[in-house]
This record gives C-alpha cells, structure tokens and sequence, in this order.
C-alpha cells in the first residue's frame, strides 16, 4: 500500500496535469489555440506516449512566445500607504521580441506625498519571460502635474486682465508638476490567449523629496491584438 503522501502527490499531479495542458486532454493544449500564430505553431498532435509527449505538453501548455512584436491596450489601477495615494491609468503596450515590453500611459494620481492630485504620462520598460506565468522588472518614469486658481492680491500684477491691479478676490493659476522615477517588480498571467492579467509594485522616487517616496501596488487587464491587427 502506498504511503499518504505517495497518494497526495499522485492526486495534485492528476489535478494539475489538466492546467498544465490547458485542458486540453491529450491531443493539443488549447489554452492559446485560438490565436493564430500560436495555433500554427502547435498544429500537430503530441508525440507517443512517452518521456518527450510529457515535455511538450508542459512547454506548449506555458510558452508566450506567441506574442512576440505584438501590442495592445491596458487599463489599471492600485494604490499606496505612507503617503496614502491611489490611481488610474490607461494605455498602450508592444512587445519588443518575445520578452521586452514597452509602454505608454495616461495615468491619473490622487494624494501622494504631495497631498494633491496629478495627470500625466507613465512611461515604462520591462523585460520578463516568455511564458504565461511571465514574472518581470522593468523600470519607468511618471511626468505629471496640475493646475490651481488661487488669490492672487499680492503679486502686483493684474492677473485676470480687468485693468485692476491686487483688487480684492483676484486670481491666478498656480500649475504645480510632479516628476518620479521607479523600479518595478510584477508578474504577468495570461489569462487566455489575448487578456493578460498584471499585478505590479513600484517605488516612486519624486521630485517632491525622499519624505514623499512611495510604493504604488497596482493591478492591470491587457489586451492583446490580433495578428492581423498588429500587421
């Protein structure tokens, strides 16, 4: 009779197997068959039954490599503690290869060390594996920056053009920027063979001073184009 954790480990593999083979039973993992590149990549059946049947299934059932000059979109969010801050951001992704990414966004923040709010562009480079379960690092930078009505009667200057220099409640704007540089650390998973779920942690070096540095965890959905779409 076999020990228990003979029998554990039997049972995790049988349940395993079929996420490793994309639930694809014997014949050919399905997890990216629907994307064409893919699909021609993988267009035969597995070898016998033996040691290099096994090894393909596992290296289909995770290889990414699919996706290699392709881009798409994204969209995210996420959040930081001391300083409390939270975010948005939108934007557009293209692989450099198989296994560089760059990307450009549109990203909103709230808080920060400088207890304001910010729009701006993140820009950010990242290298990974080629794989569905692709952890990565990568760089990037935000550039960011905003804009206030204040009072303005003290300035000796007639900022709202009315021919009245300091008169009482006069206003001008007052723009404010926030620049921050950051390493990343993250891990990609494709959840199918076009939308990849990301989840991502970032140290923000600002311009606003060592006080008001933050860690920004954050969490993304992409997606990719199709072949067609890209060419």
């Amino acid at each position: 009779m076999l020990p228990a954790s003979q029998h554990l480990l039997r049972l995790s593999l049988a349940l395993c197997l079929p996420l490793l083979t994309g639930c694809a039973g014997f014949g050919t993992s399905r997890w990216a068959s629907d994307d064409k590149v893919y699909a021609e990549k993988y267009d035969k059946p597995y070898p016998g039954n033996d040691g290099n049947k096994v090894a393909r299934m596992i290296k289909q059932a995770s290889d990414a490599r699919y996706v290699a000059d392709r881009g798409g979109m994204y969209f995210g969010g996420g959040g930081a503690d001391e300083p409390t801050a939270g975010g948005l951001e939108i934007g557009a992704f293209n692989y450099i290869g198989h296994s560089a990414e760059g990307r450009i966004g549109l990203k909103g923040l709230v808080g920060t060390g400088a207890d304001d709010w910010f729009a701006g562009i993140d820009l950010g480079l990242r290298t990974q594996s080629p794989s569905r379960l692709a952890p990565f690092a990568g760089v990037g930078t935000f550039l960011g920056g905003n804009n206030h009505r204040v009072l303005a009667v003290d300035d000796h200057r007639d900022n709202d053009d009315d021919g009245s220099v300091d008169e009482r409640g006069e206003m001008k704007d007052d723009p404010h920027f926030l620049a921050s540089f950051y390493p990343e650390l993250g891990v990609h998973f494709w959840m199918n063979s076009s939308t990849r779920l990301t989840a991502s942690a970032q140290y923000h070096i600002t311009t606003e001073g060592r006080d008001s540095d933050f860690w920004f965890i954050g969490f993304t959905l992409s997606f990719l184009n199709s072949p067609d779409s890209d060419e």
